[in-house]
């Protein structure tokens, strides 16, 4: 292969294989994001505290039946209360507290599915501003808690660049379709392509492939993946197929605070963290081991709704076991990124990156002629999964 081969694949593998880790550390409990909309008293203001003795629910007494509900919410009764407050909902069906109120109980007793739509009401259907940036708060939390209980679930990563250095659009794709077996461990077929504008045969700046086949996931920790892909790989350029065998050992760590929607009440609007990812990984294909780690230090403004602008610096350290110059570097770059306020929209990003490379011209690392390039890339990420 061509010296001039960048396997800016493996940043790309490393930043897919650990983001669903880093977003796990988000899945804060729903009686945590709002805890006086969770609490009885707040929502039972206004009605009466008188309950009455008896087990039998009022058929058309909503008052009782509020109190009764609540009542059952002090004694941590969730079934009973999501009971009551189903009831009630059937000669009110338009008040958004309690249909709120639901929200917070199904997520108690892990009906996420009901709960997300119960906070969906909420947010198309009331009138007030607070309850509607719960609730949509809310939703994100559910879809999330939904699909990682579910049985069967898709995700899809679109992650794509121009490289000015180059001057080559370069992008990758990967999906997996999610069985779970049990806690921890999924399995299924995936499918990952990986291509760009320019190269060709004689002329090849990366390397372009088509791989699929199927996966074992297994999740170790909340910051700890180990996954095993085995499949069939087209080497488009080198007209050249063969058996793709992967084990991918990869891990995630947020540190601070990455508030993904703004409400019209909060007056905070900047949130900074600092990622920390790291990956291992042996590729068949090329008979090679290879190791990234990768730290991004961001200052996130959120502007309203979803959307948000960053500001960031970024560091990567590559390596591999053969020692070509191409896949031993060290980056250091900043840049931009910009979310509109669409929940499942594309980040765009601009930055600049300067890649030093740490195997020089006698194969050894820090030693004879080392080059460097400086590269602007503009480009956007799509991060989507669902449950099936």
């Amino acid at each position: 292969m061509s010296k001039y081969v960048l396997h800016i694949r493996l940043l790309l593998l490393l930043f897919v294989t650990v983001t669903t880790v880093a977003n796990s550390q988000d899945l804060l409990s729903l009686k945590k994001i709002d805890s006086e909309s969770n609490s009885a008293p707040s929502l039972s203001k206004g009605f009466s505290t008188d309950l009455l003795s008896t087990d039998t629910i009022p058929n058309r007494n909503s008052v009782d039946l509020l109190n009764k509900g609540y009542n059952y919410i002090n004694n941590k009764q969730y079934n009973e209360a999501i009971s009551v407050f189903n009831t009630y909902l059937q000669t009110n069906p338009n008040d958004t507290r309690i249909h709120m109120q639901l929200g917070y109980l199904y997520d108690a007793v892990k009906k996420y599915a009901n709960s997300y739509k119960s906070f969906e009401y909420v947010a198309d259907f009331s009138n007030n501003p607070d309850e509607v940036d719960k609730a949509r708060t809310s939703m994100y939390y559910m879809k999330d808690l939904m699909i990682k209980n579910s049985v069967t679930s898709f995700d899809l990563y679109f992650y794509n660049f121009y490289d000015s250095y180059y001057q080559n659009y370069v992008a990758n794709l990967l999906t997996h379709m999610n069985v779970r077996v049990s806690k921890g461990i999924y399995m299924g077929p995936y499918l990952e392509t990986y291509l760009d504008s320019k190269s060709k045969p004689d002329y090849i700046l990366n390397d372009r492939f088509f791989d699929f086949g199927g996966f074992t996931k297994f999740q170790i920790t909340d910051w700890m993946n180990f996954e095993v892909r085995i499949g069939y790989v087209r080497e488009i350029d080198f007209k050249k197929n063969s058996l793709s065998f992967k084990p991918i050992l990869s891990m995630g760590k947020r540190l601070g605070t990455a508030s993904f929607y703004k409400d019209r009440k909060s007056n905070k609007t900047e949130n900074f963290y600092f990622d920390v990812y790291a990956a291992t990984l042996y590729d068949y294909k090329f008979r090679n081991v290879f190791g990234n780690v990768l730290t991004k230090e961001v200052l996130r403004y959120l502007l309203g709704g979803y959307s948000y602008m960053e500001f960031y610096m970024k560091q990567e350290f590559a390596l591999d076991t053969k020692k070509l110059d191409y896949n031993n570097y060290v980056d250091l770059g900043a840049g931009i990124a910009f979310k509109p306020n669409l929940n499942s929209f594309p980040v765009f990003f601009l930055e600049g990156l300067n890649r030093n490379f740490v195997v020089g011209s006698t194969g050894e690392y820090f030693s004879g002629d080392m080059r460097n390039i400086f590269t602007v890339r503009a480009g956007f990420l799509i991060y989507y999964n669902a449950k099936l």
